[in-house]
């Protein structure tokens, strides 16, 4: 499958921009994509949380929490960070480890991970958790690209027109971009469907023999046949099946996913919904600095000599010419909204929502749903993505990013192609 068609599959259908692509290659090496954690922390020398920074080669983040909780002997639920990072990379990231005694804190000085170096930055009497975060600092080397020239003029458009804040791919899965769909089927209550296209629903770009597999599950809903021929390495969907044989209805079998993999689905769906809307928005007005009655704006922060974004949104009303000045001053971005049931939305920004939800069969009252993990009252986004300290040279870009941004999404603009 063309990258490019599986971007408008979740809803990324054009780019700002009218500069031609560098092309390139993103992630050839570890060392090409490097990132590094902006965070506001207030750092004593005692309190119940020891803080530790980070430097860890070709780790994800949830596995490197877990070896090193083995290594402690502790449980993995006391340790905690802001977000998830990459694994194909170079990442420099906060966690906080909760209640080490003396002996453990002595034990985590001399601790040996492979591709790791852990510093003890200071203790804290709260965990990391995602407000601690401001955002990244990135280094990333696009590899065989073209005339470098292109990137001053594709800046230059992006600093007059926005630049376009979709959610990446890496929201909608690893491999299989799927869990948007499966959260639409379970907001029109459609548990059988949502389950199999979690577990079946095969997709290009998957191994070739587990693709095959998928689709044979898919035509057959053979819940032994897939327990039987799944790799082990499918936890969720063998998990799913092994439900399903026992007797299960599939509501009640995604219901015993865990929590953070349930909510998931219904933002990977809001998300969706996000992009295509700033897709709409773009191929309608043209820029992402204009506002209109109805519109709302979100607002920027500064700490740590870093903007960071504030989770306030405000509507555009009278106050418009002081809207447009404090966007002037980047100060103030048009905010697009993530629906649900109980979000004030007006105008342009209401009748999309309404067109594009109710092509899926959905209307604003589904996302109030009986299973708590499935509802949601909605909130807002930035569109226009507050990026600073650019700079380019000879195939390496750097810059800053607050927390929820996307280094991929805007590189696209630069290079006209689909980064994964």
């Amino acid at each position: 499958m063309i990258k490019e068609k599986v971007e408008e599959k979740v809803g990324i259908g054009c780019y700002i921009t009218s500069t031609p692509g560098m092309g390139g290659k993103i992630k050839e090496s570890l060392e090409d994509f490097y990132v590094e954690e902006v965070a506001k922390l207030k750092l004593s020398n005692e309190g119940k949380y020891v803080i530790i920074l980070v430097k860890k080669v070709n780790w994800d983040t949830l596995n490197f929490a877990r070896i090193l909780a083995k290594k402690l002997g502790i449980s993995q639920k006391r340790i905690e960070y802001a977000g998830t990072k990459d694994k194909k990379a170079v990442s420099v990231q906060y966690f906080s480890i909760s209640n080490l005694n003396e002996e453990k804190i002595e034990k985590l000085k001399n601790i040996q991970i492979k591709d790791a170096e852990i510093e003890i930055i200071g203790k804290s009497n709260k965990s990391i958790a995602l407000g601690n975060l401001l955002g990244n600092k990135f280094r990333i080397r696009i590899r065989d690209a073209k005339d470098g020239q292109i990137v001053e003029s594709t800046l230059k458009e992006l600093e007059a027109k926005g630049t376009p804040n979709f959610f990446g791919l890496q929201r909608f899965g690893s491999i299989r971009f799927i869990t948007h769909e499966v959260g639409k089927h379970i907001l029109r209550r459609d548990y059988e469907l949502a389950f199999w296209t979690y577990v079946a629903k095969p997709f290009e770009g998957e191994r070739e023999d587990v693709r095959k597999i998928r689709e044979e599950l898919w035509d057959s809903r053979d819940a032994k046949l897939g327990l039987r021929e799944l790799p082990m390495y499918l936890r969720y969907e063998r998990i799913l099946l092994q439900k399903l044989r026992e007797g299960m209805s599939e509501e009640k079998a995604l219901l015993s996913l865990p929590k953070n993999l349930k909510l998931m689905f219904i933002h990977a769906y809001q998300s969706y919904i996000f992009n295509c809307l700033l897709t709409a928005r773009i191929n309608e007005f043209g820029n992402l600095k204009e506002v209109f009655e109805g519109d709302f704006v979100g607002f920027i922060s500064v700490g740590e000599g870093y903007p960071g974004l504030k989770d306030e949104y405000s509507p555009v009303n009278s106050n418009r010419k002081r809207v447009r000045f404090l966007i002037s001053e980047k100060r103030a971005y048009l905010a697009l909204p993530l629906p649900g049931y109980d979000l004030d939305m007006r105008g342009w920004v209401k009748e999309r929502v309404e067109e594009i939800i109710g092509d899926d069969g959905i209307s604003l009252k589904d996302f109030k749903h009986e299973h708590r993990e499935f509802s949601s009252k909605g909130s807002y986004r930035v569109a226009d993505m507050p990026f600073s300290d650019f700079n380019y040279d000879n195939g390496l870009f750097s810059f800053y990013l607050p927390r929820g941004c996307y280094a991929t999404v805007l590189l696209r603009e630069f290079t006209k192609t689909c980064l994964l």
